[in-house]
C-alpha cells in the first residue's frame, strides 16, 4: 500500500472526513484545513500542509518574509513559504519528513498538525511584534 492510501486509511479511522483531489488529500481540523500532497514519485516524502494562512500583499510583503524567516529558524520539522504570484498571493505551513517504507502514521500524523499550527501561531506573533 502506498503512502497516500494509508493517509486515506488513517484519516477514516480516526474520524476526519478526507477528500480526495488531483493532488493528494484535504481535510479539516477544527475548521482548519490541512493538505496531504501525494508525491508519486517518492512513496517515502510525506507532505502535510496548512495552505494559505496570510495573504502577502506589496506593502507588507517584508514584514512576512521577517516573520516567517524567523519561524523557520526556531521551529523543527516546520517550514513556512510564499506561493503564488503577483497579487495572488499567500503564505503556506509545511511538514515535511521522509517515513519509513512502513510508516506507522499514528505515530506522527497528529504531532504533525500540532506542529502546523505551532507554526502558524507563531508567524502570526511575529507578525505583531513589527
Amino acid at each position: 500500500m502506498n503512502l497516500n492510501d494509508l493517509m486515506l486509511d488513517y484519516l477514516r479511522k480516526e474520524g476526519y472526513r478526507p477528500d480526495v483531489t488531483n493532488f493528494g488529500i484535504a481535510f479539516k481540523v477544527e475548521g482548519l484545513t490541512f493538505l496531504y500532497l501525494k508525491d508519486d514519485n517518492d512513496n517515502q516524502y510525506f507532505r502535510l500542509m496548512m495552505p494559505g494562512i496570510y495573504d502577502v500583499t506589496d506593502d507588507n510583503e517584508f514584514a512576512v518574509l521577517r516573520a516567517l524567516n524567523e519561524t523557520n529558524g526556531s521551529l523543527k520539522v516546520v517550514k513556512l513559504y510564499t506561493m503564488g504570484e503577483g497579487d495572488d498571493r499567500d503564505v503556506w505551513v509545511a511538514f515535511e519528513i521522509l517515513a519509513d517504507s512502513t510508516p506507522e502514521l499514528a505515530d506522527f500524523v497528529p504531532r504533525a498538525i500540532s506542529l502546523l499550527r505551532a507554526g502558524r501561531q507563531d508567524f502570526y506573533n511575529r507578525l505583531q511584534e513589527d
